[in-house]
């Protein structure tokens, strides 16, 4: 019996293609195709197939909802997907949709057969790649109902993951481990925890240890020596908050204090070393387990502000699972914005955490860079709301601490609260020796050590090993100088040599573990410290007491005590020669270095002075770290080593290229290439293969300024050797190099073979990186969009959205919203365009600077079309910002607000505007929404003189041409619209009418409307004598129906002006600030207020500071009293 089929897939090659292998086969006969979801219903009623064929993905109705509606309708009709998506999330929804089986178009042309078959004989068939995916939820349904067993259904990577973070690594860390992003990693924690049904992080981590998955793993070495993948520099120790010990003594009178302090925005706990600060807050944390906690121990590396605030946004995701997303993407920029904007961004995150919870950052003195101290400053100006931050430091902070006093936001714990009394000092000293000492002993203590809680401890253990404890204190006569004395030659001088030069061999280390121990100390293993393993030399440590602190809770990776790392430091430098010294620091380095923590190998290299041993260590981390997309890491790594030797070695070069690259510095990276030129050849003569490379990435990069130079012919041949020269392994130069390749095809009237090509990066996903495939999808979107193919580049950034989905990728999510958005605008659907662009904006320091200043432009703009000019004047004022913060050329922004001013009808602004130089001309390249050159000329056709329309038109002529020589449709559509008017003015009629039938014929295949809504009343006027076909007639009739009349006014959203009492005018409040006042007076957070206005926290923000700014108060509650006291909030 022959098997009919239906082929269902909106690819019209894809069909012909499935359709000739499927009748080859005797038994199966294809008796149809549908292009898209809302034929395939339509067909299957009418041909009753055995079997459909199903894309997912498609324009109008996709797969699933076909699905869906045949299978509801025709239960015996079977539906097999045939999809590139191989997630969890696609494989479910068209198995509930009632599909009969799933395969992915990577399979074999004969897994597609034999699946038609299984599923017409009522079996199931699954493709093998996607089969544990079923198989994994299937087993998570069994296990559900046994509340014994709640990890019962998590996959095999799953469990993996949660291994790791019962290990006590971070998101980073285990990203690194596993090779991919640490937003896929956030992705997988949300769901395990949601698996597990627990509720946050801190819950899984214990669930994770309680159940003892981290039992038997290996627990320091992060990587075998020869892993190739890249460890990031994110410490999961620096969250450890220190463990109390069993004996230790409570303070509760300072204990008593942090609680009364529990409402203040900031507790700073400042003393020298040694007070017991540290242990003081984490037993005051211990005691309040109810409370929510993140732990920060702070080094001088997190001086660097990124650095900084991954670790502080890390450790709060700690505690509250993907907490801070605004700043997480903010910190995937490869260039930061202000401190200002930094602050807004993390206020703003932790502002939306829905409870209160502490944020300790402990070591805070060692911190040297202005920036964090101004972040900080600045959030603390409008402290988050949820947070109370402890800062325990030896020496007060450069903060605004007068004013925190002022307003009641600080408490503060000194040197003499920390004092310990003396029925302190003689409980601590019960604990140590297990005896107690007289009064006059105890006076002795407390004065010689002035409640020094470290020399106390030394005392203690010094005391152990008198008869007359009494007379031992009484002869203490020099204090702390005379203590450290007696920890010299009465403690460590009792230890065996070897022990005691092993510990000042690893007074170099920050932070030790056993094998880096054992590399340190003892690399070649027949030392005469050799008998001592680096676990026993920490075991020793920990029996005797001596100062160390565990860093985890495996108690796998320690620290000294840092007043004893300094007395060993000391030691060190007095009985070792410098070179042994630079020595161990280069063990150091070798380790870290084969352990991929980059930070620390380069760190410890430059310490030995190895300075050909740390750019080798960068050189080998470039390529990974590119296909991370983190080239601050590498801009960070760059600027630690020495100009003379970037300048010798070419990765380095060309690792500077890749940050100048990725900051848009083009005139500078020109420079470097040439500079690479001689050295790429010095290179040539040793090693071909690796000269031949980074050659390709020089054609990549020459190709990329002859395409912005609008040389199509010379930036194509540069690319071409570059795909030819480019290793495979080389994600990220592909990438980059596949998209200038497209625009550049593009740009010469290569469309076609563009999107081929394209295409066949995308059909080859299952040997294709990640990285490349959202490069290759996102080419495919720009190159529609230039050719005014809207629908088609709407289909593809759907696409985009589930590749980046898929991988994680924040910036890729944030480059196909701002896309999506400029295609909804363009085609005036204006609220869907608000969606997109909003969430480009959110994370506008994400995208490139250019790229940023146009989605902001084109909110703008569609705010102002949909009659929300509140909105669109807030969007104004973040472009002026964010062109201020990065010290931006502020063309965009002038042009923008012309354009605004032009549709307004408000012509003053128009006319200072022209009396400007004019902006360059950058119309011909690519897809960007605002451009200045553009927007002049229709500012001088709002002039409207005989002068101003003359320049237009040359202007016209000229834009016209170069974007027919370009291709670049988008721009042609916009020339000419311009240039009918224009010519209409002047009485050429005919020729205005050319122009015009040309940009209707361009525009109406893509629904692009926005540009002819734009013009207004005047492009009406011209449309109304319009003649054309019916097809373009029916799209003439569009345009005319959604180009407003002109007596169609908009609504004002201002309000009417509110007086204090004694008369004075307060400026006017708009409507949405109304609102917004309203919600603050019900103690509401931001995030609620937005989710109440359907508005985001960032706009929630911006009405509160006009708030403030209009009512003369500087905070929440003055602003709430003040409102009621004017009668514009209720009492």
């Amino acid at each position: 019996m022959t098997i009919s089929v239906l082929v269902v897939d909106d690819h019209a090659m894809f069909r012909k293609g499935l359709r000739m292998m499927l009748d080859d086969e005797d038994d199966i006969q294809v008796v149809g195709e549908a292009g898209d979801g809302e034929e395939a219903i339509r067909l299957a009623g009418e041909l009753l197939p055995d079997v459909i064929v199903m894309d997912i993905t498609m324009p109008g109705t996709d797969g699933i909802e076909a699905t869906r509606q045949i299978v509801s309708t025709l239960p015996r009709v079977k539906v097999i997907p045939l999809s590139i998506h191989s997630g969890k999330r696609f494989v479910q929804k068209m198995l509930r949709a009632g599909a009969a089986g799933y395969v992915l178009k990577e399979s074999a042309p004969e897994e597609l057969v034999h699946a038609v078959r299984a599923v017409h004989g009522d079996d199931i068939y699954l493709s093998p790649a996607i089969s544990g995916v079923v198989v994994s939820e299937y087993v998570r349904l069994l296990n559900r109902s046994d509340s014994h067993d709640r990890d019962g259904g998590l996959s095999e990577s799953d469990e993996s993951i949660v291994r790791m973070i019962a290990e006590g690594h971070s998101v980073k860390e285990i990203a690194a481990a596993r090779e991919t992003s640490a937003s896929k990693v956030q992705t997988a924690r949300r769901r395990i925890i949601k698996a597990l049904d627990l509720a946050n992080v801190a819950e899984l981590t214990e669930y994770a240890r309680a159940q003892r998955w981290g039992e038997g793993e290996t627990r320091v070495e992060m990587a075998s020596s020869d892993s190739q993948s890249l460890r990031v520099s994110i410490l999961g120790t620096k969250f450890h908050r220190p463990t109390v010990p069993s004996d230790f003594v409570s303070r509760d009178r300072l204990l008593q204090i942090l609680d009364e302090a529990c409402d203040v925005p900031l507790i700073l706990v400042c003393a020298p070393a040694g007070y017991g600060k540290s242990m003081l807050v984490a037993d005051w944390l211990a005691k309040h387990n109810e409370r929510r906690a993140a732990w920060l121990s702070l080094s001088e590396g997190e001086s660097d502000l990124r650095s900084f605030l991954t670790y502080v946004v890390a450790a709060v995701e700690g505690q509250f699972s993907g907490a801070c997303p605004d700043t997480t993407s903010v910190l995937q920029a490869p260039g930061l914005p202000t401190v200002n904007v930094l602050a807004d961004a993390l206020g703003n995150d932790l502002d939306a955490i829905d409870e209160p919870f502490v944020l300790v950052l402990d070591d805070y003195h060692l911190i040297a860079g202005g920036d964090v101290h101004g972040l900080l400053e600045n959030l603390l100006q409008h402290p988050p709301r949820p947070m109370r931050l402890v800062v325990i430091t030896r020496h007060d902070p450069p903060f605004s601490l007068a004013a925190l006093r002022g307003n009641r936001w600080l408490a503060e714990l000194r040197q003499q609260d920390l004092r310990f009394t003396r029925d302190e000092v003689s409980e601590v000293l019960s604990q140590i020796t297990g005896v107690t000492v007289g009064d006059a002993a105890l006076s002795r203590l407390e004065q010689l050590m002035e409640g020094w809680i470290v020399g106390l401890q030394l005392v203690g253990m010094l005391i152990r090993n008198c008869d007359d404890k009494e007379a031992f204190v009484s002869q203490l006569q020099g204090g702390v100088h005379q203590v450290y004395d007696y920890l010299l030659h009465e403690v460590l001088g009792r230890q065996p040599l070897p022990f005691q030069n092993c510990l000042q061999k690893m007074s170099i280390l920050d932070r030790f573990c056993a094998p880096l121990v054992e590399a340190v100390c003892q690399p070649s293993g027949d030392s005469p410290d050799s008998a001592m393993t680096g676990a026993h030399i920490i075991q020793r440590l920990r029996q005797e007491n001596l100062f160390i602190v565990p860093l985890d809770a495996q108690e796998c990776w320690f620290r000294y005590h840092q007043v004893f790392q300094n007395l060993l430091t000391q030691q060190l430098d007095n009985t070792h020669p410098a070179s042994e010294v630079r020595g161990l620091h280069g063990r150091a380095s070798d380790w870290f270095s084969q352990q991929g923590l980059i930070d620390e190998a380069i760190r410890h290299a430059l310490a030995a002075g190895r300075s050909e041993q740390a750019a080798e260590i960068v050189a080998n981390a470039r390529l990974k770290t590119l296909t991370g997309d983190a080239s601050y890491e590498l801009e960070r790594w760059l600027d630690l080593l020495p100009e003379s030797i970037i300048g010798e070695r070419p990765e380095l070069l060309l690792a500077r290229v890749w940050v100048l690259y990725f900051h848009l510095q083009f005139e500078e990276f020109s420079a470097v290439l040439d500079q690479l030129e001689p050295l790429i050849a010095e290179r040539q003569l040793l090693d071909r293969a690796s000269a031949s490379a980074m050659r390709g990435e020089v054609d990549l990069f020459r190709g990329y300024l002859e395409f912005f130079a609008g040389n199509c012919a010379d930036s194509l041949g540069h690319l071409h050797h570059a795909i030819e020269r480019i290793p495979a392994d080389h994600h990220a130069a592909l990438s980059e190099t596949d998209l200038v390749l497209g625009l550049a095809s593009q740009m010469d009237g290569q469309r076609e073979q563009a999107l081929e090509r394209l295409q066949s990066i995308l059909a080859n996903t299952h040997a294709m990186h990640p990285t490349r495939q959202i490069r290759a999808i996102a080419t495919t979107v720009m190159i529609h969009m230039i050719s005014a193919h809207l629908h088609d580049a709407i289909f593809a950034a759907s696409r985009m959205k589930g590749i980046a989905a898929d991988n994680g990728s924040i910036y890729a999510e944030s480059w196909r919203d701002y896309m999506q958005g400029l295609i909804h605008l363009w085609q005036n659907q204006h609220a869907a365009a608000v969606g997109c662009l909003n969430k480009a904006v959110d994370r506008r320091y994400l995208l490139d600077s250019r790229a940023a200043m146009d989605a902001m432009a084109a909110l703008a703009l569609s705010y102002e079309m949909n009659g929300e000019r509140f909105e669109a004047e807030a969007t104004m004022r973040m472009l002026r910002e964010f062109v201020d913060s990065l010290r931006l050329s502020a063309d965009v922004f002038h042009s923008c607000e012309a354009r605004l001013a032009i549709v307004r009808g408000n012509r003053p602004p128009v006319s200072r505007w022209l009396k400007s130089a004019a902006p360059a001309d950058e119309a011909a390249l690519i897809f960007w929404h605002e451009v200045p050159c553009v927007t002049r000329c229709r500012a001088l056709l709002a002039e409207d003189s005989e002068a101003s329309l003359r320049e237009a038109e040359l202007r016209l002529e000229a834009y016209v041409q170069t974007s027919e020589e370009t291709h670049n449709t988008l721009n042609l559509i916009q020339a000419l619209l311009l240039q009918s008017l224009v010519l209409h003015r002047s009485d050429r009629n005919a020729e205005s009418a050319e122009a015009l039938h040309r940009a209707v014929a361009l525009a109406q295949p893509g629904d692009c409307i926005l540009f002819f809504v734009e013009l207004g009343e005047p492009m009406a006027e011209l449309l109304h004598g319009f003649t054309a076909d019916d097809a373009v007639a029916e799209f003439v009739d569009r345009l005319l129906a959604e180009i407003p009349k002109p007596d169609q006014q908009k609504d004002s959203e201002l309000a009417e002006p509110t007086t204090e009492e004694d008369g004075s005018l307060i400026e006017t409040l708009t409507n949405r600030e109304r609102d917004t006042l309203e919600l603050l007076a019900q103690r509401l957070y931001d995030k609620e207020i937005a989710k109440s206005m359907s508005v985001s926290v960032w706009t929630v923000k911006t009405h509160v500071k006009h708030i403030f700014e209009k009512l003369h108060v500087k905070n929440r509650r003055e602003a709430v009293q003040k409102a009621k006291e004017l009668g514009l909030v209720k009492e």
